[in-house]
């Protein structure tokens, strides 16, 4: 029986995938750097940091110091924050998933923007936040994820993850985790490393709220 549940946020909780590649593509195009959509779900998961370091290395350059600060800025203040919504139905799952169980978040996006999420969307829902910043390595190394194992007090086997992105699934699995993944930006044969894939956030929904004990 698991005692703790913890979220990744975007593509999970909220439909915000395509809010933040959009960020993203408007950010780099400042380098002359173009990159699609599909050129951030497949690296969603890494923290700012490692977002600069995958684009810039794609492109066949070299990023400099000040770019690690600069790029994951610029692309939280053209974030279209007013299109993201939680997915339908999650508010009152998590609500039910809150008396049974302890609930955490794992991210690698901005802090400030996964507070603002949660505040608005998840009000006190969520006792364990780790964002992208609050760990040296993010998706896909194991640090997010032994962080929030941490910070919870709780041992591995006690604690389900909640994924829907490859960088995600490795990096729960790294950390010896149980993991369940969604689809909403990538084909689900890029989640297999999963312990278990669904087809989608309806059937998400219907195998989160078995958890509850009746």
């Amino acid at each position: 029986m698991f005692k703790a549940i913890i979220f990744d946020v975007d593509g999970v909780l909220v439909d915000s995938m395509q809010f933040h590649a959009d960020a993203w593509i408007e950010a780099f195009r400042e380098a002359d750097i173009s990159i699609k959509r599909e050129d951030i779900y497949e690296i969603e998961g890494s923290n700012g940091w490692g977002v600069v370091r995958l684009i810039f290395g794609k492109a066949g350059r070299n990023p400099e110091p000040a770019d690690f600060e600069f790029f994951p800025r610029r692309k939280r203040e053209v974030l279209d924050f007013d299109g993201i919504k939680p997915f339908e139905g999650m508010e009152s799952c998590l609500e039910g998933l809150k008396k049974s169980f302890r609930l955490a978040l794992a991210s690698g996006s901005d802090r400030k923007i996964v507070e603002q999420m949660v505040g608005q969307f998840f009000p006190g829902i969520f006792e364990v936040t780790v964002a992208g910043i609050d760990v040296e390595h993010g998706k896909p190394a194991p640090d997010p994820y032994l962080k929030a194992v941490e910070m919870l007090g709780l041992e591995k086997e006690d604690c389900l993850v909640v994924e829907n992105a490859p960088l995600g699934v490795k990096a729960a699995k790294a950390a010896g985790l149980y993991c369940v993944a969604v689809p909403t930006t990538v084909g689900a044969e890029k989640l297999q490393h999963a312990d278990l894939v669904l087809e989608d956030h309806a059937a998400l929904l219907r195998y989160l709220k078995n958890l509850i004990p009746s």
